[in-house]
């Protein structure tokens, strides 16, 4: 039997920040959702993230990539459409934004992510995180597990080795897993993930009755913990047959 996706997206400025530069975006007919983070490292990152989320809905509408290499040949796109807007911009330091992509297909989750926005799974309980972040400090406990010891340097967690922007796009995310009725998914910017814990997360995915209710939770929950970024999270409750999206948004 085929399966549903039912979306609902929530965004907040935080406590910290002087305007929102986090974009989400859901496609109901696709089953597609997405999230975006401008960077704050560098100027104008609520363009940068708009115009990844524009650019993508552009390009869907010559159709949806079936395979690894068209989503990586879509995020290129969108790279070089945010790369053309910073050389306008900011000549000089450029502009950069995160994005995280998923799509609901059949019983399957295709999945191509840049930077540390993020996206989850919850099965049965356990909390599963599908994308990893390209960050500095990523890259150096990586290699760490391999044997190899590093230093790690002063706010590494927040320097990021990939993002939508860069003349070559160096780092990108491509996969595909499975879904089952039942599944949670959470598409998601660092504004959620750095001040509120795994164990939180996964116990309002968990307990919330509606996509809408978990998503606002989850927000509610960031701004709780110190609000000290932006904060999106856009949330897909799986259940066979239909399909239906409760909310979207490019603002």
């Amino acid at each position: 039997m085929a399966l549903r996706s039912t979306f609902a997206g929530c965004s907040d400025i935080g406590h910290h920040r002087r305007s929102n530069q986090d974009r989400w975006y859901v496609h109901s007919d696709l089953g597609l959702a997405a999230v975006a983070d401008g960077m704050g490292g560098l100027p104008h990152g609520d363009e940068a993230a708009q115009t990844a989320i524009t650019a993508l809905a552009a390009r869907l509408l010559d159709g949806v990539p079936a395979t690894p290499t068209g989503w990586r040949a879509l995020l290129d796109t969108i790279n070089l459409e945010v790369l053309g807007l910073g050389r306008l911009l900011s000549p000089k330091s450029g502009i950069g934004s995160t994005l995280t992509i998923a799509r609901v297909h059949d019983h399957r989750l295709q999945f191509a992510h840049v930077g540390d926005s993020a996206l989850f799974r919850l099965r049965a309980g356990r909390l599963e995180q599908l994308t990893c972040e390209h960050t500095v400090a990523s890259e150096i406990l990586a290699r760490r597990a391999t044997g190899l010891w590093e230093p790690m340097p002063p706010d590494a967690a927040h320097v990021l080795t990939s993002c939508i922007g860069l003349p070559n796009l160096p780092l990108a995310d491509v996969g595909e897993t499975d879904l089952q009725a039942g599944d949670c998914l959470l598409l998601c910017t660092d504004g959620l993930t750095k001040p509120v814990q795994a164990r939180a997360i996964r116990e309002i995915l968990a307990l919330a009755d509606s996509p809408d209710a978990a998503a606002q939770s989850l927000v509610d929950l960031a701004n709780a913990e110190g609000g000290p970024d932006n904060i999106t999270a856009v949330v897909a409750f799986v259940a066979e047959s239909g399909a239906e999206v409760l909310a979207s948004s490019v603002s």
